[in-house]
């Protein structure tokens, strides 16, 4: 697809045209043609021709622009693009089409006075009339070209210095500049940014170059091929005509050579083109600071970079490195990368890079890779303590990112967590196995805090073997009770479960305090999350022992928020609080706005469970805006679904339709299927209450089937009782009660005792509102019946109000006075009922 310099020497200049001067000011005897051959098999690049206005299925009616530039990596087809819309635009310019190469990959690139000439004699103008003085020379071109209608193609041009004379006055002619550099200087033109083809364009160039019946019969080595090739024009080129040229060749024996990345660019040579060539050319341009710079960031192990790692591989600060990544990025070597400031290979130029790399001195090498693993790892100390709350660092940290708050350091993990996963590797690969466990472990902390569970997995993958290649068993633990947890995370409780359990046993045959203490709050959790509720409190209450015993206090404050939870979850709510509010404390002392966050929901939470619904959305709040700082996004699906419950509640239901439809997207963003199906079902509960049942059904179909396929029984019973309401105001009351009969019993397994009795009420009101009083009399005193195994005055007190409400309309006298006397024993204990239950109080009191 390349001609001129992007795929071989330059192509030869053009003929000189002897023609009389005065001749050559009326009009030519024949057309001027000049441009080299247009490309028989070009393809593609329909929207860079809609940009130049001259696409043969153009549509647009505007004025197409009268000077272009047109820059791209080597090998992109630059000049192809020139050329093609040249001739596509050649009837329109009625004096011709001139074509230069400018040689600006060259050592020795044309200077604008002998390009000048060459122009002018193209155009007739003789040599005698041609001036020797450069400013003379100037005057003359810009005379014979201003009114002219020509095309002028200014082929592989170096820089600005050497274009701004040619570019003629006025707008009457088109001029078509292809360039390896940006050129960033040069005003008033069109910028066409080429890029490598779309996977599409590169097997339709595939076919047009071998065959269709080549490309169809084996479409599979046909991907494999044009992966391997990058999409990169000029190596697609090189592999169809390497086919096409080789006897007995087939597909499948070109995918084959083209898989060995270490022989790939020798791969990609036919003839007089070459990819390694095509690159040497930009290459050999670079100063010497640039040239080091792009041969060690072959390095970087992930997908992209930014100064940071450019100044650690150079030895030298950011300002610097951001000026030489500018250079490269300009001389298109490197392109942009999604995230502002950073940068990324092309996967050829990559190959192409580590080339150029590996010919370096062994030692230099070795120092490079050694400040980048550095520079990774010290910055993750310091995202670690900082996300942490813990701002006084006690380890040399010069060479290390700019972190000076938890927000900076969240911001450098989403750039930087990729490569420093990677980096474990390439750690290991050089022997540095004690600095790969310890860099593993701030790791994992950091994607625990962020919810960065893809690249923890990876982390965990690799920090696993360091520290048992170490032979560190109280590091093993560590590593191993981040796998559990990432289990919990993703509702792998019967996998967790397992590790936990493992983790404990080896716990206590180290005899490590410390490590016991951890694995016990570990495996705590996990059996609360299996609903064995009261396996786990004694577990806790032993850790919480330890950790108060060694002064440890960020872990003191993990196990009182887990003694809360499984208060909570034990139905002992004000407990649970007590022990919430003390966690709080520990996590606002200690700075750690993650652990903040987490337990002002969960406070919440509480609140909500005692009916205090505005104490709950004032925590929410300021739970949500503590988590958009630090960027979790699964935390913020957490807290956004449950403030929307809390606003439902509270019948705030727009802004708590808002907060569901939003949870929706970013599950979806972030791959969380079972979150994706939660906030469905809320959002069908908030849906109901705006009376859109028809909207609501929909949601709630599409959150069971999914709950239903992923196996999640905790929360697809959660999502059938939710229905209760829909399905009993379209008089589906006898599924409600089926759903209800599956769903409870799984409650009550999982140890979700509290919710169980809470279905039973809600059903007890449902058949209230419908008139039967005897089924909603049966419900309301299960809800009673249950409510006894945990202490929650204000879920008690509700389950005697809807029966005594019942028991009235019923007539059951003695039933009521029993009920009414329970409930005034209630209130006596806990005098707060008044105020959160004080409407539907008066009205049970006086019934």
């Amino acid at each position: 697809m390349a001609i001129s310099g992007d795929a071989h020497q330059p192509i030869l200049t053009n003929p000189t045209i002897n023609i009389n001067v005065s001749e050559a000011a009326s009009v030519p005897a024949a057309r001027l043609r000049l441009l080299p051959p247009d490309i028989p098999d070009f393809v593609g690049r329909q929207a860079e021709l809609e940009l130049l206005g001259i696409s043969p299925v153009s549509t647009n009616s505007s004025t197409p622009p009268a000077r272009v530039i047109i820059t791209g990596k080597p090998g992109v087809g630059k000049t192809a693009l020139a050329v093609h819309a040249s001739y596509l635009a050649s009837d329109s310019y009625a004096d011709g089409d001139l074509y230069i190469d400018l040689r600006g990959a060259d050592e020795q690139s044309a200077s604008p006075e002998e390009a000048m000439g060459r122009l002018m004699r193209s155009l007739g103008i003789s040599e005698e009339e041609i001036p020797g003085d450069s400013l003379a020379r100037l005057d003359a071109y810009r005379k014979v070209t201003a009114d002219r209608s020509l095309i002028i193609v200014l082929d592989n041009a170096s820089d600005e210095r050497q274009l701004r004379p040619l570019v003629p006055p006025g707008n009457s002619s088109l001029v078509i500049i292809t360039s390896r550099s940006q050129l960033r200087g040069l005003e008033g033109f069109q910028r066409i940014d080429l890029e490598t083809f779309p996977s599409t364009t590169s097997l339709d160039f595939l076919r047009r170059v071998t065959g269709e019946e080549i490309v169809d019969a084996d479409p599979t080595s046909a991907e494999a091929v044009i992966e391997a090739c990058g999409h990169l024009p000029l190596a697609l080129r090189i592999a169809a005509n390497r086919l096409t040229s080789t006897r007995n060749m087939r597909m499948s024996h070109l995918a084959q050579d083209l898989m060995d990345m270490r022989s790939l660019l020798g791969a990609l040579e036919v003839g007089d083109l070459a990819v390694r060539a095509a690159f040497n050319l930009s290459y050999r341009k670079l100063g010497k600071g640039a040239r080091n710079a792009f041969k060690r960031l072959s390095c970087v192990p992930g997908e992209d970079f930014g100064a940071g790692l450019c100044s650690a591989l150079m030895g030298c600060d950011e300002r610097q490195a951001e000026k030489i990544l500018s250079k490269l990025a300009e001389a298109n070597l490197i392109e942009l990368s999604a995230a502002y400031g950073r940068y990324r290979f092309h996967d050829l130029l990559r190959v192409y890079s580590h080339e150029k790399f590996n010919e370096d001195d062994a030692k230099k090498k070795a120092q490079a890779i050694q400040r980048m693993l550095d520079w990774l790892k010290h910055s993750a100390i310091k995202a670690h303590f900082f996300l942490l709350g813990h701002l006084q660092v006690q380890v040399n940290l010069d060479n290390a990112a700019d972190i000076d708050s938890a927000e900076s350091a969240a911001a450098w993990a989403k750039n930087e967590l990729p490569n420093s996963a990677a980096a474990i590797k390439v750690a290991l690969a050089h022997d540095a196995i004690e600095k790969s466990a310890g860099f593993a472990a701030s790791l994992s902390n950091i994607c625990e805090i962020l919810g960065e569970w893809r690249i923890w997995e990876e982390v965990l993958h690799w920090g696993i073997p360091a520290v048992r290649r170490l032979g560190d068993p109280l590091g093993e633990i560590l590593m191993l009770t981040a796998q559990a947890n990432l289990a919990r995370y993703r509702r792998e409780f019967d996998r967790g479960l397992d590790l936990a359990s493992h983790i404990y046993s080896k716990s206590l045959d180290s005899g490590a305090e410390i490590a016991i203490a951890s694995s016990a709050n570990l495996l705590a959790c996990l059996y609360m999350d299996c609903g064995r509720l009261d396996e786990g409190i004694p577990l806790l209450e032993k850790s919480l022992e330890v950790y108060q015993r060694l002064g440890v206090e960020h872990e003191i404050g993990q196990v009182l928020y887990n003694l809360g939870a499984i208060h909570r979850a034990s139905g002992n709510t004000k407990k649970a609080i007590e022990y919430f509010e003390k966690d709080l404390q520990v996590c606002l002392d200690s700075r750690d706005e993650s652990g903040a966050a987490e337990t002002l929901n969960t406070l919440a939470l509480a609140h909500f469970e005692m009916g205090n619904l505005e104490e709950a959305e004032k925590l929410q709040r300021d739970s949500l805006a503590k988590f958009k700082k630090i960027g979790n996004p699964h935390k913020l699906s957490m807290v956004s679904n449950d403030l929307g419950v809390t606003l439902r509640r509270l019948e705030k239901f727009d802004e708590a339709l808002h907060l569901h439809l939003d949870d929706i997207e970013l599950c979806r963003m972030i791959g969380s299927r079972s979150g994706e199906a939660v906030a469905q079902a809320n959002a069908a509960e908030t849906l109901h209450a705006l009376g859109d049942s028809e909207g609501a059904e929909v949601r709630f179909n599409a959150a069971v089937s999914v709950l239903s396929e992923l196996d999640d029984k905790p929360r697809l019973a959660h999502a059938l009782i939710a229905q209760t309401p829909l399905l009993f105001s379209v008089q589906k009351h006898q599924i409600a009660e089926e759903y209800a009969s599956k769903a409870i019993p799984v409650l009550l397994e999982y140890g979700a005792t509290r919710d169980a009795a809470g279905a039973h009420q809600l059903l007890a009101r449902e058949f209230a509102l419908i008139g039967e009083h005897g089924k909603a009399l049966l419900h309301a005193k299960e809800s009673i019946q249950l409510s006894e195994t945990f202490t929650s005055p204000y879920f008690r007190a509700v389950g005697y109000i809807i029966a005594l409400k019942e028991c009235s309309e019923l007539r059951l006298t003695e039933e009521a006075k029993s009920f009414n006397e329970a409930l005034r024993h209630l209130v006596t204990e806990n005098p707060e009922l008044l105020t959160s239950l004080s409407k539907s109080l008066d009205e049970s009191f006086k019934s």
